[in-house]
């Protein structure tokens, strides 16, 4: 997750899947060269790892999600859009209902831990934890994105509503 943007009125958080979608096809790619070139020489079994090709491809599918979340200060709400190669969602909540942005760690017996993002609700029809990835990763810098979520909720919090109207009186002597 990548803090995009961060004004006062506006949070914006992405997560691009760059490295699983490069490596994915990277891998389909690999086994579709293999099997051509097995199939090539004169050999039926290169078929096969034609057909291994496709899974690759398909996991492309099912990993290959665009996650972005918006904190609209002005309009009071907050968007998740999630985007795939397949459609895209979008989930609309009240700002006000959001409490706070946790890091969930998961811990695994053969590698080190991993970590998601996650905004806590304390009120709403959607009361609870809700991760903005679905994944767990150890990329990116999952501890600072949480504080900035924080901190921007602070500040959004402190001046109240933004009512849209600029201050045209200018500075007073």
């Amino acid at each position: 997750m990548k803090v995009t943007r961060n004004i006062p009125e506006q949070l914006i958080i992405e997560n691009r899947p760059w490295v699983i979608s490069v490596a994915l096809i990277a891998g389909g790619l690999l086994f579709l060269g293999i099997g051509l070139s097995i199939f090539l020489s004169g050999e039926m079994w290169g078929l096969f790892f034609m057909a291994a090709s496709l899974i690759p491809f398909g996991l492309l599918f099912a990993f290959a999600r665009r996650t972005q979340v918006l904190f609209l200060k002005t309009d009071g709400t907050l968007v998740f859009r999630r985007r795939t190669l397949i459609g895209s969602s979008s989930i609309t909540h009240q700002l006000d209902e959001v409490s706070k942005a946790i890091v969930e760690t998961s811990h695994s017996s053969n590698g080190g831990p991993t970590h998601r993002v996650a905004l806590v609700f304390n009120s709403g029809q959607s009361a609870g934890t809700h991760p903005l990835t679905l994944a767990y990763d150890n990329l990116g810098n999952h501890h600072e994105t949480a504080h900035e979520i924080n901190a921007w909720l602070a500040q959004a919090r402190s001046q109240g509503p933004d009512t849209g109207k600029l201050d045209t009186t200018g500075p007073t002597a």
